[in-house]
């Protein structure tokens, strides 16, 4: 079996080289693992590059799938039913519980929502939310969970299919607010954005596996361990924790589901989650 691997979540140009090094310390430990192991033997021809050209859904449904990452409520959905995950990454970079992450809130600069203009649907224009997918914790139930909170309401949601296009949508006046993964943010054009609040803390994406695949879930654990110490560094991560499903459970059963008449028509059946 041909085995492939990808670390989609972040895996924008000013970090590409990193994850190009951390996939090759990552390799090279699961490598020796596989020979220093009899019983895996033979069963592992080890990509050489992650794969950036595969369809994520093409992905996840490969048996062979070694390594990639979803989003923690993906995890519920039909075409990530056959992922396993098996850590989740501390971001060295932000301010929070470690294992966990969290969004900005952001609006386009000036645009500051006056909640009157947002309440009571009083105009075509008020209250359109962009969200990169339908299934993001970090850039969907984050966002409807904060304006739920802070007395928001939503007249339309718009589907960008990622958070650089989020903020593209608010800069050209197409939205009014977005949610945007923090770990994600130094990484995207910022400009003509600003800050207004920051979502409650969620488990951080893991880092999966198909459930078919020949390599063993403990194996790759402690492959990702010893990568994270060695190369974790420039992709900011410090050290990764075991995880399972049930870490996501809550989330999911707490995010906020919003009525299809929000969605365009043609978005209603898109349901994985887009990469940043």
């Amino acid at each position: 079996m041909s085995l492939i691997a990808s670390l989609p979540w972040y895996d924008l140009p000013p970090l590409q080289p990193g994850l190009d090094a951390f996939w090759s310390v990552l390799r090279h430990e699961l490598h020796r693992l596989s020979t220093s192991r009899s019983s895996n033997r033979g069963h592992w021809p080890l990509p050489d590059n992650l794969d950036r050209h595969t369809p994520l859904v093409e992905q996840w449904a490969h048996p062979g799938l070694l390594l990639s990452q979803c989003c923690g409520p993906d995890l519920f959905t039909p075409p990530a039913q056959e992922l396993v995950p098996i850590a989740r990454p501390v971001f060295g970079d932000l301010d929070c519980t470690p294992g966990q992450y969290f969004s900005y809130i952001v609006c386009a600069s000036g645009r500051e929502p006056d909640r009157r203009r947002f309440t009571g649907r009083q105009s075509a224009a008020s209250g359109r939310f962009v969200i990169n997918s339908a299934s993001s914790r970090s850039g969907c139930a984050a966002l409807f969970e904060w304006a739920g909170a802070s007395g928001i309401d939503c007249d339309q949601v718009l589907i960008s299919g990622a958070h650089a296009a989020s903020l593209a949508y608010l800069r050209n006046g197409a939205a009014d607010l977005a949610a945007i993964d923090a770990h994600s943010w130094p990484l995207l054009d910022s400009s003509g954005i600003t800050i207004i609040g920051r979502s409650t803390e969620a488990p951080t994406p893991p880092f999966v596996m198909h459930r078919q695949c020949p390599v063993a879930p403990q194996i790759l654990l402690e492959a990702l361990q010893h990568a994270i110490r060695q190369a974790g560094s420039p992709i900011k991560i410090g050290e990764v924790l075991t995880t399972g499903i049930e870490c996501y459970q809550a989330i999911t059963s707490l995010a906020p589901a919003f009525p299809d008449s929000l969605l365009p028509p043609a978005s209603r059946a898109l349901t994985c989650s887009a990469l940043c």
